[in-house]
């Protein structure tokens, strides 16, 4: 730690800025440029491994220079009352600087090879010379902590790109943490800052913004958080939790996460065998402590009445601080913005992590406890009926007792050791157990003026039960000019469903603008215990490797992993199996990166990968039946571009796989024929002016139907997918009112068809959102935050559909925040 010789951190700081300028002015009028240059540009290009959360900046410019093992001097004037932007991952100091002291207008200078100066932009006239109220004292000089290689995994997250919205890069499986100028896919970080400004409790608010995916459900309301990307519905079991899959809860809280990675486009090859990964998959990166102690309480208010809050609290210990632990907690409950509806929400988490010279170790566990009253569960559309306007979103046309109760329990550990220099060995383990209960009313429409029947109605109870377990080598090394970076990875997923549904018979004829409520059934002698209905094991060995040439100007990668995919179903009636399949694949993959220019990279991928055929969902005739294993390819071709302040990616990519969807007229999951989707997605993320955040871009779809039985659907677009989809988002931090920011949104998703004839369609319809927050440091110097944001500003009404069931929008929700650090 630094040592205030003279009473206080501001002197200290203060008395350091005229030292190293001094000693920097008499050095430079002794030593020519020449000789200058070479040791500042190599203490520049030095790179360490960095954990410095959001903080106030003088604090987290201390933590720099323990960090990067640099003096650092720091003008006391020009930090005081301003915030640091995260900084995390392994680079360069050139580089931790730079994100670390962005947005705040300071400016910063390598002195000489271990030193730096941090300072506010000249006044003009001051010819850079401190007041006379200035005091001096050397800097002291502190040690680096031990810094992850290249090839290792943990504790070596990307840096947050300009802005501090998103991170430069993220995990992209086989080839594990990478930047996304290096990276020939598609995929977007979003950093705790993000999640934070934007109030996300989930990750369907989290991911409301991205333009390139749709949730397919309202936030809170069933029993996870499909999305859809790039055409195609991607559920929990294909969501990572720190690199492993299938152990992620049914729906996702944000307690405990530190980032949230999102991968377009099929990933077995890099990700192991999945049950559906077609169009990406998310993966979730957990919080760790910090080398500065972290306390951090909030206060929580969600319209109408949902009161809470949450903690945050990080310590490290050893003298090294080489042991670390990261508690998280939030609970709220309450009455939601729709009518009758409640809903309470538990969340805990700990995270331990250890980190010497040669081995690095995480564990995490994790618990999550929901319960929502009057849920608001799929609404179906007769055949051949128009779908009517939505009714207001406040008004719900559920029942009040319709329930969805469930817990998760969730954990891993994860082993890495570096072998010898630049091959580093690794094991994971996770698991997860998952008890839901749900009652609901499928309702039908049946006419244009909302009437509407029950097309189904249940209790229904759920339990999974999941292992994933991963080992693997990953290595750097160079064969002449060539470096490469390999790895070989074996990955086994197994899960149980324990699944049963207690129909209710009930006739009632309401309307969605206008509905009837009826008193609750009895669920006297419903079955409590599910039954196990399936059990699926995925396997898979994985090998890569990435060459390099011309200092990384040319990258070819390429790679295959063998599959295989066992499932058995089970009747409910009789324990004995129904069907299965068993099945293995190679599964090929190639791609390349070609960087012309520094700022510019070309890119471009294919991938064929085996993925288990859907599941026919709850509230269908053949609910649970598995569908036979098929082969996916893509293509996909893209460009990137980093100016340093803003960042972009633009893809074109072609995605074949079977056609799934609910038939309405039988109420039966099916499969027909084969759906083509070729589209075109841009991405923007950064800071294009001081201050200004930049996060939107948009997807241009051509989902359609081909080989479909008879031909009668060729050419028609794919049910649940929409041509066109946008999002702009700006975030500001004003000049005229210091820890001032306002955000604005804008989210338009284009016509959804619901049927495969496309005769029956959802509208279009654009949301959007705004925020307002305000810091401040209290006397003691730390932080308080006071955040205010508005979901559905303008109170819209529209229908949210990814297939061929649809579900009423949120309506206007204020979302409040007071955050505080001790």
């Amino acid at each position: 730690m630094l040592q205030d010789r003279s009473g206080s951190v501001a002197q200290v700081v203060a008395i350091a800025t005229v030292a190293l300028t001094m000693g920097a002015s008499i050095a430079s009028a002794q030593t020519g440029a020449a000789e200058a240059q070479a040791p500042l540009e190599a203490q520049a290009s030095r790179s360490a491994t960095f954990d410095i959360p959001a903080q106030p900046l003088s604090q987290a410019l201390m933590a720099f220079g323990r960090q990067s093992g640099m003096q650092i001097a720091v003008d006391s004037a020009a930090v005081a009352g301003k915030t640091s932007a995260p900084v995390a991952g392994s680079m360069t100091a050139d580089q931790a600087l730079r994100q670390l002291l962005s947005g705040s207008g300071l400016t910063y200078q390598f002195t000489s090879a271990n030193a730096v100066t941090v300072a506010g932009a000249p006044a003009p006239g001051a010819a850079g010379v401190p007041g006379s109220d200035t005091l001096v004292l050397d800097p002291v000089r502190v040690q680096a902590v031990p810094t992850t290689p290249a090839q290792g995994e943990i504790g070596n997250q990307s840096p947050a790109y300009a802005g501090g919205q998103v991170a430069r890069g993220g995990k992209v499986g086989l080839l594990g943490n990478r930047d996304y100028m290096d990276t020939p896919f598609s995929e977007t970080t979003y950093t705790n800052q993000y999640i934070q400004n934007q109030q996300a409790r989930t990750l369907t608010d989290v991911l409301a913004g991205d333009p390139t995916l749709r949730s397919g459900v309202p936030n809170g309301n069933v029993f996870d958080d499909r999305v859809m990307i790039r055409g195609v519905t991607v559920t929990n079991p294909n969501f990572g939790f720190g690199g492993l899959f299938g152990i992620v809860p049914n729906q996702v809280d944000t307690t405990g996460i530190e980032r949230v990675e999102v991968f377009r486009g099929p990933t077995a090859f890099l990700n192991g065998a999945l049950p559906n990964a077609v169009g990406g998959t998310i993966n979730l990166v957990p919080k760790r402590a910090t080398d500065a102690p972290i306390t951090q309480g909030t206060l929580l208010f969600n319209s109408d009445s949902q009161l809470g809050g949450s903690l945050d609290v990080g310590r490290r210990f050893g003298p090294d601080n080489e042991l670390g632990l990261r508690a998280g907690a939030t609970y709220y409950s309450g009455d939601t913005a729709v009518n009758n509806q409640t809903a309470e929400r538990l969340a805990l988490t700990l995270g331990f992590d250890y980190r010497s010279d040669r081995t690095r170790l995480e564990a995490d566990i994790g618990y999550l406890r929901r319960d929502v009253g009057a849920f608001q569960g799929g609404i179906f559309l007769g055949a051949g009926v128009q779908l009517p306007p939505a009714p207001y979103a406040r008004q719900s046309s559920y029942q009040p007792w319709e329930r969805l109760q469930g817990n998760d329990v969730y954990g891993s550990l994860k082993f890495e050791h570096d072998i010898v220099e630049g091959l580093t060995g690794f094991i994971k383990a996770g698991a997860r157990r998952s008890n839901y209960t749900s009652v609901f009313f499928n309702q039908n429409i049946v006419n244009y003026d909302g009437n509407t029947t029950v097309l189904s109605a249940g209790q229904y109870a759920s339990t999974v039960e999941s292992l994933s377990l991963e080992a693997g080598l990953r290595a750097n090394f160079h064969t002449g000019p060539v470096k490469h970076e390999a790895a070989l990875i074996g990955d086994y997923l197994k899960t149980q469903n324990f699944t049963f549904n207690n129909p209710i018979v009930a006739a009632l004829n309401s309307n969605i603008y206008n509905p009837t409520f009826i008193s609750q059934p009895s669920f006297f002698g419903f079955r409590t215990q599910p039954p196990l209905t399936s059990d699926s094991v995925y396997g898979s060995i994985g090998i890569v490797d990435a060459l390099s040439f011309n200092g990384d100007m040319f990258q070819i990668i390429g790679g295959a992993r063998l599959q295989r995919l066992q499932t058995a179903n089970y009747s409910t009636a009789t324990g004995l199996p129904t069907n299965g399949n068993d099945q293995t694949v190679v599964s090929p993959s190639a791609s390349f990166v070609f960087r012309p220019v520094k700022e510019v990279m070309l890119y471009g991928n294919y991938i064929q990968a085996l993925q288990q055929g859907p599941i026919a969902p709850a509230g269908t005739l053949n609910a649970g039946l598995q569908f036979s294993p098929f082969v996916t390819n893509q293509f996909e071709v893209g460009v990137k571009a980093d100016f340093g302040f803003i960042g972009a990616t633009l893809s074109a990519f072609q995605i074949t796989l079977p056609t799934s969807y609910t038939d309405v007229a039988t109420n039966t999951f099916v499969t027909n024929g084969q759906q083509r989707n070729q589209g075109i997605e841009f991405m923007a993320f950064g800071e294009p002016a001081p201050g200004l955040k930049l996060l939107g871009g948009f997807t241009a779809l051509n989902a359609i139907q081909v080989n479909t039985q008879g031909g009668l659907t060729n050419g028609k677009q794919v049910v649940g997918t929409t041509p066109f989809q946008a999002s702009l988002g700006l975030d500001w931090d004003t000049p005229y009112v210091k820890g001032l920011g306002v955000m604005g949104r804008a989210v338009y998703n284009g016509q959804v068809y619901l049927n495969a004839a496309n005769t029956q369609a959802a509208p279009p319809w654009t949301r959007f959102d705004a925020g307002l927050r305000y810091t401040f440091d209290r006397t003691d110097g730390k932080p308080v935050t006071l955040r205010a944001n508005v979901i559905n500003l303008f109170d819209a009404n529209y229908w949210i559909a990814t297939t061929s069931f649809f579900f009423q929008n949120p309506p206007r929700t204020f979302l409040l925040s007071l955050t505080a650090d001790f």
